[in-house]
């Protein structure tokens, strides 16, 4: 808490964080990717941390953080989720569910991608649910930069917009 107060308190303005990135130099976006991938399934690192990396960064490179984190985050969550099928039998409770709540295809990776655009929990519940049915790790990886490029970067515009 101490380390994030200091952090903090040296970032109050934007042009004290450009000084920092820019003394830090290759090292800022590594440190952004890592923070930003270590909170993402949190409003702060998947809504502030995407619009800060906009306000710190050029678009592109926001963009490319934004997005290289979700990715990540979204490949490790699949993990999880397909070991938790094993362990919850996550596979036995969807068989419970009413067959019209079950018959959608989980396998598709337009439903992945569309999910993804609701805010908040969409991209977890794809991960959820691409995970927990075994879905192809390529249709899998094609809904995460389909799904996140958007939102990637719409919010570095952001950061970006709110600087300029």
């Amino acid at each position: 808490m101490i380390l994030l107060s200091i952090a903090a308190n040296r970032w109050v303005e934007i042009e004290g964080a450009r000084e920092v990135v820019s003394q830090w130099g290759v090292l800022a976006p590594l440190v952004s990717f890592l923070v930003k991938t270590l909170t993402n399934v949190t409003p702060f690192g998947a809504i502030v941390l995407s619009v800060v990396n906009g306000a710190l960064f050029s678009v592109l490179v926001a963009t490319l953080i934004n997005l290289v984190s979700s990715m990540v985050t979204g490949l490790i969550m699949y993990r999880i989720w397909q070991r938790g099928d094993h362990e919850w039998d996550i596979r036995a409770r969807i068989q419970a569910l009413p067959v019209w709540l079950r018959s959608y295809q989980a396998d598709n990776w337009l439903f992945l991608t569309l999910l993804r655009w609701v805010p908040w929990a969409g991209g977890s519940l794809a991960d959820l649910i691409a995970g927990s049915h075994h879905v192809r790790l390529r249709t899998h990886f094609a809904s995460l930069l389909l799904g996140y490029l958007p939102g990637s970067l719409i919010y570095a515009l952001i950061g970006a917009g709110m600087v300029s």
